[in-house]
């Protein structure tokens, strides 16, 4: 059994790369953790929160590490066995748990598939807050034509349209973009007037 020492974490119900950890986070410092290498298709799964475990594992408190050899994660478990929250570990402790692991076997995990669905989010956290700020706003100004016909001429560079609020709303509620960027910057000069 492999044990790493004294690391941070920062365990939340989704996948979050250290480098978007926030000062509000709730770090954690662990003392002990057991580390475990697993198979690439393992690892997937256990990145999507996938897995119940069949049979136990050594766990420090609901806790363990997981590596495929290139990534590793910690998870803490439910009292059922099903990783309840996950986290990235900075570069440095990644880089330093993965020189220890090397030359480990992998270990053969037994559970079962759960399909949670993906938690992983493949956007940073901050674009997702301003798309979601964005859209939020606008619904929240629904009934004030005055903001809608401004922000739909400051997103299209256009004035003619019937259904402005819808066309935004539509437009604004996929992924990332710089005219969610324009919008917020706009909207927080529009709030501090």
């Amino acid at each position: 059994m492999n044990y790493i020492y004294n690391i941070k974490v920062n365990l939340k119900p989704n996948l979050i790369n250290f480098y978007e950890w926030n000062n509000s986070d709730n770090i954690t410092k662990i003392d002990r953790i057991p580390l475990y290498l697993v198979n690439s298709k393992d690892y997937i799964n256990i990145l999507n929160m996938n897995i119940e475990l069949i049979d136990k594992i050594e766990l420090v408190n609901n806790m363990c590490l997981f590596t495929n050899g290139v990534d590793v994660v910690c998870t803490f478990f439910t009292d059922k066995n099903i990783i309840d929250k996950i986290s990235k570990l900075d570069l440095i402790e990644e880089e330093e748990i993965l020189d220890e692991v090397k030359d480990k076997d992998k270990i053969i995990l037994k559970y079962k598939i759960i399909n949670k669905g993906n938690n992983y989010k493949l956007i940073p956290r901050f674009e997702d807050k301003i798309v979601n700020d964005v859209i939020e706003y606008i619904k929240s100004k629904k009934e004030d034509n005055n903001i809608i016909n401004y922000l739909y001429y400051e997103c299209f560079n256009n004035k003619k349209c019937n259904n402005k609020y819808e066309k935004l709303i539509k437009v604004l509620n996929k992924e990332h973009s710089n005219k969610h960027d324009h919008l917020h910057e706009i909207i927080d000069l529009i709030e501090n007037v």
